[in-house]
């Protein structure tokens, strides 16, 4: 059987500067969807329909974005794993997909209506995740075993790193001249800077050609391709970050409705952004240490605690409906603990469970799919929750959807706990 090497290219020693450029593109990344989802889509709704509808209509283009999101990462995966160039399997489509992904990027900033915002955002949607899905696969090919903690930290903190650059952009230059919808211009600027780094750093990826499989008749190659959802530590590793991300993603998109509604802050909009900057400056040490730190004391315990205060600040929003602008930073600061806990060994885990490290990046897109579905699928569904429970009840539905990510975050740690290979 090939190796993983043999698939991917040799794999050479693995420095910090070559850790940290490899894992640029996940700033690019994040930096991209830090500030689109919870601020400035809602923003520009807010702005194009009227407010009873804005849950409805967040719901609709989140939603449909979902699809592509859920059925992209696993095919582009599934076909970088056979593609043979000179440039690569994996670094020809980032780049295709980043370059038209910055120039959706520029058709949603000047979207002048509703209709206009839902297919900007849907090719923006469409163009990310092929570019994201090559790049999930291109940790696995180059990256040595034994250093995956360290990698999956330094990915963890380019979440926070770049969710807080995005959102510090936005509050602090595009906001304050009074242009925040500049902000996606900025987004496709950074987008294709920090590709390049990646791109070099993974010089010598899929230089060496994968053996061809012989094919299957249909329904025994869907079974093959959904496999590693059905069994074994992938699949719970996969749920895993499903029912986090999940938990994340039924708050995030509505904190700006929740801060103007119940709390009653104004420029809800602007605090969103300062809250979450809270939020990820204190998750960023937690994202870098902890991958380099699960290397010695194990993955799980760093999941277990993610849900555990992630949870809490939560229970606290859906109690107490809280309104001090002071609270509110004491428990971004606790959340971000939680946050920056989880992604710190989220791709540890995946990358220890690999089903078949010689192809790996349809089974990494499958990984994928249970990171970019939930931020788009749930605030599609819960948008409506949101609305018709706030018709029966002013701001009860903000109770009901929090509740919801509680859950999330319960089953999250449960599942964890099934997966047996990894400490």
């Amino acid at each position: 059987m090939a190796t993983a090497a043999a698939a991917g290219g040799v794999k050479q020693a693995f420095g910090l500067r070559r850790h940290i450029a490899l894992a640029a593109f996940w700033f690019g990344g994040n930096y991209h969807w830090g500030v689109i989802l919870p601020v400035l889509i809602p923003y520009q709704i807010s702005h194009l329909v009227p407010s009873e509808q804005r849950g409805s209509a967040l719901g609709i283009a989140l939603g449909a974005g979902a699809f592509f999101a859920m059925v992209l990462p696993p095919l582009v995966g599934y076909w970088s794993d056979s593609l043979s160039t000179r440039w690569g399997r994996r670094r020809p489509i980032m780049l295709v997909g980043t370059v038209l992904n910055a120039g959706a990027l520029l058709l949603l900033m000047v979207a002048p209506n509703y209709g206009w915002l839902l297919v900007a955002y849907l090719l923006v949607q469409i163009t990310n995740n092929v570019a994201g899905a090559a790049f999930n696969g291109i940790v696995p090919d180059i990256v040595p075993g034994d250093e995956f903690g360290k990698q999956s930290g330094i990915l963890g903190a380019m979440v926070q790193l770049g969710v807080v650059t995005s959102l510090a952009s936005y509050f602090y230059l595009f906001s304050a001249i009074g242009r925040p919808l500049l902000t996606y211009a900025g987004i496709s600027v950074v987008l294709l800077l920090t590709l390049v780094p990646t791109l070099l750093a993974a010089k010598g990826e899929g230089m060496t050609p994968v053996e061809r499989r012989p094919a299957k008749p249909p329904v025994e190659a869907i079974k093959d391709f959904l496999s590693p959802l059905a069994h074994g530590d992938f699949a719970w590793v996969i749920f895993t970050r499903l029912m986090i991300t999940g938990g994340i993603w039924s708050v995030f998109p509505f904190l700006q409705f929740f801060f103007h509604d119940v709390a009653r802050i104004p420029g809800a909009d602007k605090f969103t952004s300062l809250y979450l900057l809270v939020v990820l400056l204190a998750a960023t040490p937690f994202g870098l240490a902890g991958g380099w730190l699960s290397d010695r004391l194990g993955r799980k315990i760093f999941v277990y605690l993610s849900g555990a205060a992630q949870g809490l600040v939560v229970l606290v929003f859906v109690v107490f409906y809280p309104s001090q602008t002071s609270l509110f930073f004491l428990l971004g600061v606790i959340y971000g603990l939680g946050y920056g806990l989880y992604y710190s060994v989220d791709w540890a885990l995946a990358c220890d469970t690999l089903p078949d490290r010689d192809r790996p990046a349809k089974d990494m897109g499958l990984f994928h799919v249970a990171y970019t579905l939930p931020q788009v699928l749930l605030g599609s569904v819960l948008g409506f929750v949101l609305d018709l429970f706030n018709r029966q009840s002013p701001n009860s539905g903000y109770r009901v959807v929090f509740s919801v990510a509680i859950v999330f975050y319960i089953l999250g740690t449960v599942f964890v706990s099934r997966i047996k290979s990894v400490r």
